[in-house]
């Protein structure tokens, strides 16, 4: 047994390679480490990045255009996984979680640029020099899950701030998944005060969320999260407001119309909810009457 064992370990030890199940990232050991335990969340990893090259962009354009705070330069940096805020560095964190103490090895990064429908490929070499391991999900408190996630949250915020609603939906998903981790949350026997904390965080977040869906147009993932957040809270503005007009958006008035109607019976005096209510219910109100007009056609006599 004990033979199998170290023989299954050397196995291990000695794989060359590894790339991701979708192909995005992809590990070639140059130079193997100490067998030692993989970073996981919230785990802090310094390394040493040498010799980055990009097709399709240049070094520049990885801080720049592509926001890599891993690849703005050369040398060591520090990385905490768990804390990347765009595609690239949320690319190299899987390859990093992949990787032993000491280890070197060239990455490269296929991204699809669906701008432009071309991949941006970048390739690098990362030595891992230390890491501080983190104790894994299921060792932390509730606390502890909810600071992180509030954390998260308002990383996520500035990013949307910022236009990167993209980078910012993946931090808000990644909120939402640690508090998810909490269900049933009734089971847990927390204080009110930190459930009901919890409770509302969740509902800021999809609701979030539901905004970056509907800035990249994705109406039915919009009205799926919206849905969630009313099925909680029926009077909650923003989720009536973002439904409604996915709803419009997929010519759905009726429901469109209803939803900011209600919206505005909330908040009279909100111009943007207001100037929706009133396109879609004149859009109603035209279809209505071409409805009553063909119908006084079909029976005339």
């Amino acid at each position: 047994m004990i033979t199998n064992f170290l023989i299954s370990v050397q196995n291990k030890m000695s794989l060359k390679t590894w790339e991701s199940a979708d192909k995005v990232v992809r590990k070639d050991i140059i130079k193997p480490g100490q067998y030692s335990k993989k970073p996981s969340e919230c785990a802090n990893c310094e390394i040493i990045v040498e010799n980055i090259s990009v097709i399709n962009a240049s070094v520049k354009d990885l801080k720049e255009k592509y926001n890599s705070e891993i690849l703005n330069n050369e040398g060591e940096k520090t990385v905490i996984i768990g804390e990347a805020t765009c595609e690239i560095d949320r690319q190299i964190e899987r390859a990093i979680k992949m990787m032993v103490v000491l280890e070197k090895s060239l990455i490269t990064i296929n991204i699809l640029l669906e701008d432009i429908d071309m991949c941006l490929i970048t390739k690098f070499e990362i030595t891992l020099t230390k890491m501080q391991p983190y104790k894994p999900i299921w060792e932390w408190t509730p606390e502890e899950k909810y600071s992180l996630a509030l954390k998260y949250k308002e990383t996520a915020v500035r990013l949307f701030k910022e236009n990167r609603c993209v980078d910012a939906f993946y931090k808000f998903s990644k909120a939402c998944k640690i508090l998810i981790t909490l269900e049933p949350i009734h089971d847990l026997e927390l204080n009110a005060k930190l459930e009901s904390n919890i409770d509302n965080l969740r509902l800021v977040l999809y609701n979030n969320m539901a905004g970056c869906q509907l800035s990249r147009k994705n109406y039915e993932h919009t009205i799926s999260l919206c849905s969630k957040i009313l099925s909680k809270e029926s009077d909650n503005v923003k989720a009536l407001y973002r439904r409604g007009v996915a709803y419009g958006n997929l010519k759905d008035i009726d429901k469109a119309v209803m939803d900011l109607k209600s919206a505005v019976n909330l908040e009279p005096h909100n111009q943007m909810i207001k100037e929706q209510y009133i396109l879609y219910n004149t859009k109603l109100q035209e279809a209505n009457k071409k409805f009553e007009d063909m119908v006084k056609r079909m029976f005339k006599t």
